[in-house]
């Protein structure tokens, strides 16, 4: 018993711990926008190319799904690197500034460890929400692969399950902006459904 009380005890001071870098460097307005945003670029990226496939006469859910986990991969390893550089960049920047107004080293205070955890973190979410994004997008494809639908009825599943999940996106960035959350999703649906138009016309031709 005394043993799980430390536990927990250490888990909550790791959290309180965390919650405070996350105050100090202002890092969770950050990750929540690097997560819209990336979020959004994947899902429209992964569903763009399963409308070109599609369009194009390209009907294999290998094939599909194949490049649904190598544009993960890539998007994953790409944030990752990109968010990882310039946040960096910035926080080390931030800190020497920091250290020229009290005249003091930084180096393992709270400061220096907060900025180093909004580094990783901001790379980590850059990272995922991508890949995660186009995992969705792509899923419906896993039931063509076990028989249980066509790969056109997989096709169309793709497409609701991509709109749905950036109709919920852009619902949770009105609720962050204190606005109507349904206006904030009709934005995102509409950004969504036009990108595919687009592409299924396009890809027509």
């Amino acid at each position: 018993m005394r043993a799980r009380l430390k536990v927990l005890e250490a888990l909550q001071e790791a959290w309180e711990e965390l919650e405070s870098y996350i105050e100090v460097t202002g890092a969770g307005e950050i990750l929540r926008r690097y997560f819209a945003m990336n979020a959004f670029d994947g899902a429209l990226t992964m569903l763009g190319f399963i409308m070109g496939a599609y369009v194009s006469g390209l009907k294999n859910a290998h094939i599909v799904l194949a490049a649904g986990l190598s544009m993960s991969l890539a998007m994953g390893v790409s944030g990752f690197v990109g968010a990882f550089i310039t946040e960096k960049a910035e926080r080390e920047k931030k800190v020497k500034e920091l250290e020229r107004v009290l005249f003091a080293s930084l180096s393992g205070t709270v400061i220096d460890r907060a900025a180093k955890f909004a580094v990783i973190t901001a790379a980590l979410v850059d990272a995922t929400a991508p890949a995660f994004a186009a995992l969705i997008s792509a899923s419906p494809f896993v039931l063509t692969l076990l028989g249980l639908v066509s790969f056109d009825l997989a096709v169309l599943l793709s497409v609701v399950v991509t709109l749905a999940f950036l109709f919920l996106l852009g619902a949770y960035l009105g609720r962050i902006a204190q606005s109507n959350p349904f206006t904030y999703g009709l934005y995102m649906l509409l950004a969504g459904a036009i990108t595919s138009a687009l592409i299924g016309i396009i890809g027509g031709w």
